[in-house]
Parts: C-alpha cells; sequence; structure tokens
C-alpha cells in the first residue's frame, strides 16, 4: 500500500471523527505532512533494519552467482492519552459527554505538539545521533554552549523510513479509540482522593526509521556566537549541501529541511543572495515558504527554541 498522510488516511477511514485530524495537526507541519503506512501487527510494527548490504552486480553467462547478505534488527515501538473531570466541575459545566467533546480539541493539538517534538527530537535526531559512528551523517555548525538549534534533514521512504498507524484502529471508522475509564463510573482521580470521570484517547502511532541513507543533521547552530567568539556558529553552504548528498535528496516532495523559524530566518539572513528560493508557486507542500536547491523548509515551532546542549560530534 502507497504511504499517505495522515489527513488523507483520515478522510478514507475516520468517518466518526472528522475534526480530530485538524485539531491533531493544527499546529504540526512535520505532522501533517509526513507520509504514513499501516503498520504490521496493532501495537507494534516488526521491520527489518538495514544495517549493511550487499548490491546485486552483472555476472557472465554460467558463472558463479556473486552471495547478498544485509544485517538486520528488529525494531519496534507504541501512543495514547486521558482526559480527566472533576464530579462537580462535571455537573458544572453539563456533564461528563459535554466537557470531554469540548476539551478533546484542545487535547488533541497539544498531544499533536508534542508527538512531533518526539518525532524530531528523540526519533529523527536522536537516530542519527546514535549512530553518528557509522553514518557520519551529522555536521557541527561550531556553537559552544546550551543555546544550540539543530536541522533535520530527512527523506522519507516505504518501508525503510515512514510514519506507521494502526490500521485496525481507523478500521473502526476513527482516528482516536475513545474508551471511559472505570467503565464511565466515578474514581480517583488525585492523590488526595478526589472523585471524577475520564476517558482514555488511543491512537496507535509511530515512526520506522532502518535506513542509513534517510536522515542527516547539522547541529551546534547558535546564531549569536561561534567557537572563536567573534564569527557565528552557523551552517555553511558546504554543510547543508552535504547533508543533503548523504541521504540522496530529491525534489519529489519526501525530502525535507526541518527546523524551527529564527532558524530559516537566519538561513535567509545568510544565503538570501546565493541559495534559499522562494516557491510560491508549490502546491504540494503549502506550509513552506522557501527550499534550498528544491528540498522545501518545514519550520515548527515544535522544535527546541535554542535551548539544545553543545553535542560532541
Amino acid at each position: 500500500m502507497a504511504l499517505e498522510t495522515l489527513r488523507e488516511i483520515a478522510l478514507q477511514f475516520s468517518k466518526v471523527q472528522p475534526k480530530q485530524i485538524d485539531h491533531l495537526t493544527e499546529e504540526t507541519p512535520l505532522l501533517d505532512l509526513m507520509p504514513f503506512g499501516a503498520s504490521t501487527h496493532d501495537l507494534w510494527h516488526s521491520a527489518e533494519e538495514l544495517q549493511s548490504a550487499d548490491a546485486m552486480g552483472f555476472v557472465a553467462m554460467d558463472e558463479p552467482l556473486p552471495s547478498i547478505n544485509s544485517r538486520t534488527r528488529l525494531i519496534k515501538f507504541d501512543m495514547s492519552g486521558t482526559i480527566e473531570v472533576g464530579e462537580d466541575k462535571a455537573r458544572q459545566l453539563g456533564g461528563t459527554a459535554k466537557y470531554f467533546a469540548r476539551k478533546t480539541g484542545p487535547v488533541l493539538k497539544v498531544t499533536g505538539m508534542k508527538t512531533e517534538a518526539t518525532i524530531i527530537h528523540n526519533n529523527l535526531r536522536q537516530y542519527v545521533l546514535d549512530h553518528y559512528q557509522t553514518m557520519r551523517n551529522v555536521y557541527d555548525a561550531g556553537g559552544i554552549g546550551a543555546k544550540n538549534y539543530s536541522i533535520v534533514a530527512v527523506r522519507f521512504e516505504e518501508g525503510v523510513c515512514q510514519g506507521l498507524y494502526n490500521p485496525k484502529g481507523f478500521g473502526k471508522g476513527v482516528m482516536f479509540d475513545t474508551l471511559p475509564i472505570n467503565g464511565g463510573d466515578l474514581y480517583k482521580i488525585t492523590s488526595e482522593g478526589v472523585l471524577g470521570y475520564g476517558v482514555r484517547l488511543k491512537c496507535d502511532l509511530g515512526i520506522m526509521m532502518t535506513g542509513d541513507r534517510n536522515i542527516s543533521a547539522i547541529v551546534n547552530i547558535d546564531p549569536s556566537v561561534g567557537a572563536d567568539k567573534k564569527q557565528k556558529a552557523v551552517p555553511t553552504a558546504m554543510m547543508i549541501d552535504d547533508m543533503l548528498a548523504d541521504i540522496r535528496a530529491t525534489s519529489s516532495g519526501r525530502t525535507m529541511l526541518v527546523m524551527h523559524p529564527r532558524v530559516r530566518s537566519m538561513l535567509v539572513r545568510e544565503f538570501k543572495d546565493s541559495r534559499v528560493w522562494m516557491r510560491p508557486e508549490d502546491k504540494v507542500i503549502n506550509r513552506k515558504l522557501m527550499s534550498w536547491d528544491e528540498v522545501p523548509f518545514v519550520t515548527t515551532y515544535n522544535m527546541k527554541d535554542g535551548d539544545e546542549a553543545k553535542i560532541s560530534v
């Protein structure tokens, strides 16, 4: 099955909760653009992580065939949340059903923002840092303190680097499976013994990262000071070119440069006369304003705003 965005998947399957995808992706540009595919085993997904592989080659007639092998390992992962309300507040606000319906939108918005931050920092960025010794796909802009930014370049690829969703969840006609806690009866919602009601929202989303040519990063970006205390610690054009070459970047819409809006502003100041392109005609990715050699910038406030510690690479 071809990869699709969460919005496209929700339009097909989530007939009961049509507004939930709007709430979830309201402040999450990357999550809105990221391609997803169905997971293999409900909550879990099993995939072979490609660590090394030999390529097939041409051989002469009747010559022995070359042996081909790869070393792999399995990866698995899992997402859910709850909304709770005190007994008295629920009564004052028209009952639990009205309260939970009103609170679902804001909760999903925050959930989406936290999910996107986790995908960027704990998954994409951390993956390339954890595999730095073998991938060599991390570049140091020279920042020395704890007020740094990052740029993450990612090329989504089916079966290698993609989002995952639980098809059985969407198969029920909803994006988020909603279940009353304690059967809808009162229970203690605080350690002090306050009684109330709760619901559990569950949507099984994840991300698969199994290749070594799909993610790269520039770290230790500090527009204010560089290692010599005189020059700003900003990426060079060669760094950006190299990180895109490392992941075999394309202009297909599946390759993205993910950054905080302040970093995009910095790149515009540094390279507006040479490498940064305005692309108002592009209709495929609506949330970008600029690109680097046809690879779009995706800016999100869910990336850390200049409070990353220095990374030694």
